[in-house]
Order: structure tokens, then C-alpha cells, then sequence
């Protein structure tokens, strides 16, 4: 077979760090190719010299035989024109405008000079059936969950803009051929399992039809479900290219960290965890009928000292929506949550930190850090009025000494304190985050897919420290669509569907099984 995509010795330097060191790997057309690899390994920056947004300081890069422009503002155009896409990480869409536009940005259908909006709605439509047709393409997109704005992004990597009807305008230079080469950078990191399963099955079938997909995840099991060759990087360099069927977890993951870990510590909470909670014990978070217009429906539940409460369910079905409301992000939650029985005021983050509650939510870029602050200022900010001297002053020696513990404690990998978290990696802001909220005064630990994006040697580090938060009292409530995840780290789960708790599941009865039929059985009914 003639090589459909040839890397060959490339580099690529940013200041002091050496991002991709001589790489080259060979992929076909027909296969989807994973690429593996810590944080900071190199497979996102190999992704992006592939689609032409970094240029190579050295080697080259070939689609069908033809060597692509390296660097220059021409190199993003002429990878598109020779059919290679991209579907990032992190969402990169304008919230403001519809689905539909966002869709079609690239190609504006207009009809005697005025945009056509049926065209643009129908064509929207169109590239959403075999994703998710149930997304109204008219909604602003910024009004969907983050997978559901995931699901959107995927389906504009894959509309072949040269599909555009001859009647209506497309700019020249956005124009190009069919796709040949999408690079599916953790695609699946917002979306449940079901949305996994029917996105893998899209990727095999775009396979079988000639495409390469380009498959970067860190969840072991896609890369066995979905992919039939693994590339491995560390340090940017390459290690080693193997047949998906000749290769077990335990050695893919040996080549990704060069070296072994333990098995226990890869998994969660298990039998015998240090702290026992006792059934005479009052709950520390108490949630009565939080109720909140097309988002919640009368949730009750409640969180021990100790425990670790999985939420399980689908995409929308409220589950992130659950822990905004008790948190005070949502204005319009009507209920009662109380901590430790004080009573907290809804709609009001500052009584919630107060009361002893932290949050990490969902999407760190957009709702967890603060890009423009330096990590240490990330660490202290809702702490300040706790730390400040008289008159409410800020205490620089007792915020430094607060962001060394915590820096070190977590493991976070910095260049200092005073660095931007744009500078760390995904994993490293998970763990930044994480360390804002593992105080001394914090009391219930909300997590909202907390290991989404970072790779199986950070997933680890982050399962230690959700197991230390329990073993020290603290009460967890715990969102993951990784259904191993949930039900490795959780004492008990409860299902939510849309926007109600549908069953709680403990010991044996906690399976994928039965969270997959709490969670549908609305859907069912219907």
C-alpha cells in the first residue's frame, strides 16, 4: 500500500522546549491511526504541523506523495486544499452565533447577494443527521452543553466544502477538496458514553470509505474499540508504531511513561479505602428539591463525611447543570442546600466558598482558571479575604507560602509560580485546579469530570488525590462519563436523566448496565 500521510524527521522547538524531536511515522488511507502519549508528549503539536498551524524547524510533510508547505501563512490553505482537517481539543466556535453559522462560516451560502438561511440551516441539518439531528441548528450555539458544541465542531471537520452547491458563493481561499486526513484530537472528551460509541462508529465508517483518521485520546478503551494502528510519542519523540491487536494496555501504556505502574494505583477508591463511613453519621452536603426551569427538576440527595457520590448519566441530562446550582452559579435554582446543616443562600458563589464548598467545573479554560493570572494568583484568589492582613490587605508572604504547599503537594509542573496556565499542560491545569479547592476550610469537593483531556499517568495522580480528599472527611460529589471512572471512585451512584435523579445504585448493583438503563429510562418510556 502507498502511504497515504508520511511524517519525516520532524522537529519543532517553542523557546526552551523541544516539542517534537525527529519523528517520523508513516499512515495509510482506510486505517484510524491513534496517536498516545503523556501530556506534553507531542501529539498535538505532530497534529497541528500536520494541518499547517506549526511549522516544522526541520523534516517534512507529505499527503498522497506531495510535500506540504512548511510555515508561512499559505500553509494552513494548502493542508486544507490537499484534504487534511482538524477537530481540536478545546472548542474554537463563536458562542454568539447560531449552529447553523457556525457550520457554514467557512462557506456562507448567499442567493442574489443576501445570505440564504434556509440553504445555511438545511446544509447545517445536514452535517448534524448522523452526529446528533436532535441539535436545533438555529439555537445559539453558545446556549449548548459543552459536548453538545463538541458534536458540532466534529461535524464541520467533517463537511467536504466542495460540496457547497454551484449557486452559491465560497470564498476562494477557504475552498478545497474532499477530506482525506482528519486528525480527531480527543474528540470524545465531552461526550458520554453513548455519543463515544456512535462517534466511533462515524470514524470506522469514514475509514472504510478511504479517510485516514488521526485518533488522539487518552481513553484506553477507544483506542481498542476504535483504531487500528497506535503510534506512541514521550518527549517528542517517537517510540513506537504497533497493530492495535498485537499490543495490551499494560505495554501501551509502559511506552507512553517508560515505565510500569502499579495497577492499584490506576484504579479508584475499591474495597478496603481508609476512611469507613458511618451510617450514624450526618451528611455534610444536603441537597431538598433543587429545582431550576429546563435544567433541574426536584434533585434531592445528600453527601457523608468520607463518601465519594458518583453522578452518572447522559449529555444533558443535568448532571453539570446539578453541580452549577450548588455552587451558586445559577440564579434561578430554587431549593435548599445546606453543608454541615448550615442552610446556604442559592445563586450566591461567595456564601458557597464560604460555607466550605469548592468546585471544579467541566471546562477549565472557560469556567476554571484565569488565563491572564499567574498560577499562584489561580491558587489564592478565592482565598484572599481568608489570607489578608488588617484592613484587608493582601499578605504576599502568606500567599506564597499557601501556593509552595500546594504547588508541591500537587505536583504541578511549573516554570514558577508567577506562570501563565496557558504554559502548563492540560494535566497540570487540572491538577492547579484541584489544588485551589484541597483547603483546609473546604468541606464538600464538587468534581465535573475531573480527569477529562489528561493522560492515564496524570488520571492516576488525580484518582490519588480524590481518594485523599475522602480519606480526610471531605465529601465528594463526583460527575464522569467515563463509566469505569464513576464506578471505580464512587461509594454509591446516582443516575440523572433529563434533569431528575432517576436511581441510586450501590455495591453489586453499581454496574454500566444498569447506570446506561437509568439513564435512558425517560427515553425509553417515550
Amino acid at each position: 500500500m502507498q502511504p497515504l500521510l508520511t511524517i519525516e524527521h520532524v522537529s519543532k522547538r517553542f523557546g526552551s522546549t523541544q516539542a517534537l524531536s525527529d519523528v517520523s511515522v508513516t499512515m495509510f488511507a482506510g486505517e484510524v491511526h491513534a496517536l498516545m502519549g503523556e501530556n506534553g508528549a507531542g501529539k498535538s503539536t505532530l497534529g497541528k504541523a500536520v494541518v499547517g498551524l506549526h511549522a516544522p524547524d526541520t523534516g517534512r510533510i507529505l499527503v498522497g506523495g506531495r510535500e506540504l508547505k512548511r510555515g508561512g501563512a499559505g500553509s494552513v490553505h494548502d493542508a486544507y486544499a490537499a484534504g487534511v482537517r482538524i477537530v481540536h481539543q478545546e472548542l474554537a466556535q463563536c458562542p454568539n452565533l447560531s449552529v447553523a453559522e457556525n457550520l457554514c462560516l467557512h462557506a456562507l451560502p448567499t442567493r442574489a447577494g443576501m445570505l440564504d438561511r434556509g440553504a445555511m440551516n438545511a446544509r447545517a441539518a445536514r452535517l448534524l443527521r448522523d452526529l446528533a439531528p436532535e441539535i436545533d441548528v438555529a439555537a445559539p450555539l453558545g446556549t449548548l452543553a459543552p459536548g453538545r458544541r463538541q458534536i458540532v465542531q466534529i461535524a464541520s471537520a467533517l463537511d467536504d466544502r466542495s460540496s457547497a452547491p454551484a449557486s452559491h458563493a465560497v470564498d476562494q481561499h477557504s475552498a478545497g477538496g474532499a477530506a482525506k486526513v482528519i486528525v480527531f484530537d480527543e474528540p470524545t472528551s465531552s461526550l458520554s458514553v453513548s455519543e463515544a460509541d456512535r462517534l466511533i462508529a462515524i470514524i470506522r465508517r469514514l475509514a472504510a470509505q478511504g479517510l485516514l483518521c488521526i485518533y488522539v485520546s487518552h481513553r484506553m478503551g477507544e483506542i481498542f474499540a476504535a483504531c487500528d494502528r497506535v503510534t506512541v510519542l514521550r518527549d517528542g519523540r517517537f517510540v513506537a508504531t504497533s497493530n492495535v491487536k498485537e499490543i495490551d494496555e499494560p505495554r501501551l501504556v509502559s511506552q507512553m511513561i517508560g515505565r510500569t505502574i502499579d495497577p492499584a494505583s490506576r484504579t479508584g477508591r475499591g474495597a478496603g479505602h481508609a476512611v469507613t463511613v458511618s451510617s450514624t453519621q450526618g451528611p455534610m452536603l444536603e441537597v431538598r428539591g433543587l429545582s431550576s426551569r429546563g435544567r433541574l427538576r426536584d434533585v434531592t440527595l445528600s453527601v457523608k463525611p468520607g463518601e465519594v457520590v458518583g453522578v452518572g448519566g447522559l449529555v444533558g441530562a443535568g448532571r453539570s447543570e446539578l453541580l452549577d446550582a450548588i455552587f451558586g452559579l445559577d440564579p434561578h435554582a430554587a431549593g435548599e442546600v445546606r453543608v454541615g446543616g448550615r442552610r446556604l443562600s442559592l445563586g450566591c458563589p461567595r456564601t458557597a466558598i464560604a460555607a466550605g464548598l469548592g468546585y471544579v467545573p467541566e471546562d477549565r479554560r472557560l469556567q476554571g482558571l484565569f488565563f491572564q493570572l499567574g498560577v499562584d494568583e489561580n491558587i489564592v484568589t478565592p482565598f484572599m479575604p481568608r489570607l489578608a492582613r488588617a484592613l484587608g490587605l493582601r499578605a504576599p508572604a502568606r500567599e506564597r507560602d499557601l501556593v509552595r504547599e500546594r504547588l508541591a503537594r500537587f505536583r504541578v509542573k511549573t516554570a514558577g509560580p508567577a506562570a501563565l496556565p496557558g504554559s502548563l499542560s492540560g494535566g497540570n491545569q487540572q491538577k492547579l485546579l484541584i489544588a485551589r479547592w484541597m483547603d483546609q476550610n473546604t468541606r464538600v469537593l464538587l468534581l465535573d469530570e475531573p480527569t477529562r483531556g489528561i493522560d492515564v499517568g496524570t488520571k492516576s495522580e488525580v484518582y490519588r488525590l480524590v481518594r485523599e480528599a475522602a480519606d480526610q472527611g471531605l465529601a465528594v460529589l463526583l460527575v464522569s462519563s467515563e463509566m469505569p471512572e464513576l464506578l471505580a471512585l464512587s461509594d454509591r451512584v446516582l443516575v440523572m436523566c433529563e434533569g431528575e435523579i432517576t436511581g441510586e445504585l450501590r455495591d453489586q448493583h453499581m454496574t454500566q448496565e444498569n447506570i446506561l438503563r437509568l439513564a435512558t429510562i425517560k427515553h425509553a418510556a417515550a
